[in-house]
Parts: C-alpha cells; sequence; structure tokens
C-alpha cells in the first residue's frame, strides 16, 4: 500500500464530500429521499378512497418513484468516479513525491532491480561494494592464472558520476519514471587505459627477457627531436579478450569475470615504418613555437624538453598501431610554476631628465609597468590545443597590471667625452667646471661610439673580464670608481694605462671601449655626477697622441 502524503489526499477527499452536501442542500426536494415516499403514500391511499381517480394518476405514480430510484443510483456512480479520481491523482502526486530522491522503478545496476527505492547513501554504498567485488580472472594458455581489479587494469571508476547516473535515471519523465516495465540498466562510469592495462598483462604472463619489443617513437635529449627505437621479436599474449571482460564488467559489476587468453611468438609486433611516421609527426610538433604572452613586455616560448615531456607515446601492439597523447594535468602543473618566473614584472618607475629650464633632455630610466600572472587551467588548455594541433601560437596569459609613473628629474651635470681631443669636459648648469684628460677605446673594433647616454650603474670597486682582439681572455680584479654610461662601456681608473692617458693616444694604447682615466679623476666623476648624468661622446677618433 502507497503512503500518500496526508496533505494531498484528506482535503481533496474531504471537498468532494462537501460538492456533495451542498447538492443535497441546495435541491431538498430532489435528493431528499422521504420527501418523495412521503409524496406518493399519500397518492396511494387518496386513490383508494377516492374512486374518481383513474389508473393514469396510479401509472404517474409508479413512474415517479422509479424515476427517482435511477437518479439516486446516477449520483451515486458519479460520486464513486469522482473519488476515484481523486484518489487516483493523489497516488501519482503521491508517488512522485516518494521517489524524488530515490531510485525509480525499473533501474537496474550490478544485474539486479534491488535498489529501487533507495536513497543516496544507500546506492552509494551499493557501488562501492560492486565495484569492490568486481574481479577480472585471467589465465593464460600456459596455465598461469592471475586475478585483477579495476585499478590494477587501469580503470579509473568515477563513483560519484556513478551514484548521480543512477538516482537521475529514468527521473526525466514523470510517467514513464513510475512505469517499473520501462527498464534501465546503469553501468559503472569509468575511463579506461587501454594501452596501460596491455603492458600490465603482458608484463604478468611474458618475462621481460622473453618479451616483444615494439618499434617505437622516443625523445632523445640530447639532440631534442625524436629517433625511432627499436623494436625486437618475442613472446606476447593477446590482450582483447581482457578488454571485452572489462567492458562486460562495467556494464554488470560485482561479479568475478573468467577470461583466457593466448600467447605466441612474434616479430616486433609494431614495425619500424609506423613508428618513423610518428616520429616524424612529433618532430614537427616540437618545430612549433608556443610562446605565452603578458600582454606587455614579456614574451616567453615554451623549450622543446617541456613539451616533449608532456607527450606520451601509446603503443598498441594489439592493434600494431602508435598513438601519443598530451598530459593535460603535467602541462597545468608546470605552467603553473613557470609563467610567474618568466613573466612577471617588478614596476619601475620611469625617470625622464629635464635641465633647469624645464627642457627634456632625454629618458635616463625607462619605465616598466608592474605585471603579475593570474593563472588558470585555460591556459593549458588552449597550449594543449596547440600540441595536438601541431601550431605555431602565441597565448596571451591573463595578468594584473599597474602602470607604472613617471618622475621628473632636475639634472645639473652633463658630461662631454670628446675623442678628438681625448678629453672628459664636465658641466654644471651648461658651466664648465672641470676638463680631465682620458684615453678613449681602441681604433677599429674597440671605438667608444658616439651618441647621448646616460650613467646608469656605478661601483666603488669591481673585477672586470672579457676578451682581447686576438680571442684570449683577460681578467682585472679591483678597477675602482666605475661609472656605466652605454652598455659595458664606463669612466674607470686604468692605472696600467698612464701613458695613454698622457699622450691621449688611442690607436696604440686605447681601451676595450671604456673611458681610461687618471684615479683622481675617475674619483671625482663617481663623487660628483651621480645615476641620471647625461653623458656625450663627441668627435672623431685620432690617428697618433693628441698630447706630448
Amino acid at each position: 500500500m502507497l503512503n500518500l502524503p496526508h496533505a494531498i489526499f484528506v482535503p481533496l477527499i474531504e471537498q468532494g464530500f462537501k460538492s456533495m452536501s451542498e447538492l443535497e442542500h441546495n435541491n431538498p426536494d430532489v435528493f431528499k429521499s422521504e420527501n418523495i415516499d412521503h409524496i406518493a403514500n399519500n397518492i396511494d391511499v387518496n386513490s383508494v378512497d377516492n374512486d374518481n381517480i383513474g389508473n393514469d394518476n396510479i401509472n404517474q405514480t409508479a413512474v415517479l418513484k422509479n424515476r427517482h430510484k435511477s437518479n439516486k443510483s446516477a449520483l451515486v456512480l458519479l460520486y464513486s468516479l469522482v473519488i476515484f479520481v481523486i484518489l487516483l491523482v493523489c497516488a501519482f502526486l503521491g508517488t512522485q513525491a516518494y521517489f524524488h530522491d530515490r531510485v525509480a522503478p525499473g533501474v537496474h545496476f550490478a544485474g539486479s532491480n534491488q535498489i529501487v527505492g533507495a536513497q543516496l547513501a544507500a546506492v552509494s554504498k551499493n557501488v562501492d561494494n560492486a565495484v569492490d567485488n568486481t574481479k577480472i580472472e585471467i589465465k593464460d594458455d600456459r596455465g598461469k592464472t592471475i586475478n585483477a581489479n579495476f585499478e590494477d587494469l587501469y580503470v579509473k571508476v568515477d563513483k560519484s558520476a556513478t551514484v548521480k547516473n543512477i538516482m537521475r535515471s529514468k527521473h526525466d519523465n514523470a510517467f514513464t519514471m513510475l512505469m517499473p516495465w520501462v527498464q534501465k540498466n546503469v553501468a559503472l562510469q569509468a575511463t579506461r587505459n587501454d594501452m596501460d592495462m596491455d603492458a600490465y598483462i603482458i608484463k604478468k604472463f611474458v618475462n621481460d627477457k622473453d618479451r616483444a619489443m615494439p618499434y617505437t617513437a622516443k625523445y632523445d635529449s640530447g639532440s631534442e627531436s625524436y629517433v625511432v627505437e627499436d623494436g625486437v621479436p618475442g613472446r606476447t599474449v593477446i590482450t582483447l579478450p581482457v578488454r571485452e571482460a572489462v567492458k562486460k564488467s562495467l556494464e554488470n559489476p560485482g561479479k568475478t569475470v573468467k577470461v583466457t587468453i593466448e600467447s605466441r611468438r612474434i616479430e616486433a609486433p609494431i614495425k619500424r615504418d609506423v613508428a618513423k611516421k610518428t616520429v616524424d609527426q612529433l618532430n614537427n610538433i616540437l618545430t612549433k613555437k608556443i610562446t605565452l604572452s603578458n600582454g606587455d613586455s614579456k614574451d616567453f616560448t615554451i623549450p622543446r624538453s617541456a613539451i616533449a615531456s608532456w607527450i606520451k607515446v601509446n603503443a598498441d601492439e594489439q592493434r600494431k598501431q602508435i598513438s601519443f597523447t598530451v598530459d593535460r594535468e603535467a602541462v597545468n602543473t608546470w605552467l603553473s610554476k613557470e609563467l610567474a618566473k618568466n613573466l612577471n614584472q617588478q614596476k619601475i618607475d620611469q625617470e625622464d631628465t629635464y635641465n633647469k629650464k624645464g627642457q627634456f633632455i632625454m629618458t635616463t630610466l625607462k619605465g616598466v609597468n608592474g605585471v603579475e600572472v593570474r593563472y588558470s587551467k585555460d591556459v593549458a588548455n588552449k597550449v594543449v590545443d596547440a600540441i595536438e594541433k601541431g601550431t605555431d601560437a602565441k597565448i596571451t596569459v591573463p595578468t594584473n597590471v599597474v602602470k607604472f609613473a613617471v618622475e621628473k628629474k632636475i639634472v645639473e651635470m652633463r658630461i662631454v667625452v670628446d675623442k678628438t681631443t681625448q678629453t672628459v669636459s664636465v658641466y654644471k648648469d651648461d658651466q664648465l667646471i672641470r676638463t680631465m684628460p682620458v684615453c678613449t677605446g681602441s681604433n677599429g673594433y674597440y671605438e667608444t661610439p658616439n651618441g647621448t647616454f646616460h650613467i646608469y650603474l656605478r661601483y666603488d670597486v669591481q673585477a672586470m673580464q672579457g676578451f682581447n682582439r686576438d680571442g684570449s681572455r683577460y681578467y682585472l680584479p679591483g678597477i675602482t670608481w666605475v661609472s656605466y654610461f652605454n652598455g659595458g662601456i664606463s669612466f674607470h681608473t686604468a692605472r696600467w694605462n698612464d701613458v695613454g692617458i698622457a699622450q691621449g693616444y688611442p690607436a696604440k694604447h686605447g681601451s676595450h671601449g671604456c673611458i681610461n682615466m687618471y684615479e683622481q679623476d675617475s674619483k671625482w666623476v663617481y663623487d660628483n655626477c651621480p645615476r641620471g648624468t647625461i653623458v656625450q661622446v663627441v668627435g672623431e677618433q685620432p690617428d697618433g697622441p693628441v698630447r706630448q
């Protein structure tokens, strides 16, 4: 018997009887039988006492009585029908409410309908038991037997999704949901890795030294490319029956399925030409550039080695095919760590130099926006798509950007390096305050380049190293009062070049491009010309000494 909700059933019944009472109240002469009987009896008595009343009157009385009885029966039938319809509606609604959060009639799982009417907790337990009790008994033609579960065979069961499917089964239609003759079997929701399954079975039944190995594709870190890995003949087992057994177990879990497999001796299960085709495909992928940008001033190209580490080569020995997959989780993990290191930017406010008149001179420190990567899995998905398609890609990563500010800086000092006279002249507010002898870069390859620059980096002492014109390496420790203004070119002390400085003879005693100075002069520049000081290199390189 159905447990109908009291709130639905009782009001409907009460409404039916209320309607009947109202009809009788409004029509008393029709619905009260005692009134009709009284009229009929009176007519019968009068007919006995009055000889003048004929047979026609008596017949009319009988017809009236019969009509009353027929009306009464019809009303009873109508009331019964109304009550039946009300009960039927209540039963339908009540059953709907009952199965709202329960397994619908006709739903089967693990070969049984015992879960009908079960709620979430019971269904979850049922699924757990079915998975735990599922076994694949595998026997080969040499008599060896193993028992494996889903996990052993690289089958990942999604228990939560399975429970959801069971609970929702047949709930999409309010009418068919309650029809037990409409059957539906729910299988386990799962993902399979047949390649790994095959490898597991072969390893269990074939010794490594006896196993036939396929030609396949292998990444070579030395050449940063894929190469063909040679296959060898040997023994293998046919795993297709196991795959079928797994499929059946997912559809009808909770049992032990027995399966027999055959072994045989074969040549390399996958030929060289198949492997070569895969190698060519993968190497083509590695030639493509996948560049990630922060949308500002930094780009980062993913190295080949990283891409290769995400690619898994799958050799299907049963179907004699090689394929590859890209590990999305590995891509996501790598990018989440590396992108911030390669694309984040520290904010640097720009410095623009002006003279005291307010005239712009130059930007002595270029501004950089602050950029912070807002990483999401969507970036990894785009990278994977590019790898799978084998195309170049430039992907802009979501970021938070803080704009740099511009600082106006008044510069009082200006240095003019005159190669023609081999001198350094220092101006303050365009007034010459000091001139010093120097020796610039040697003629030719190491000549100090002309242009306008600024002092951007300073050291009171530093070791310098580099290469001479003949390719030999030099190393000079303890260089003092160093002021860089153009890349690796600086003002600095050159104790070893007093002659070159005294003569102003770069053709013979010139530097690697730096401005060689006496120590007192380089120190004066260091002390009096701060970072941002304008440096102008002008003039022509002399062929001989400019001072005697």
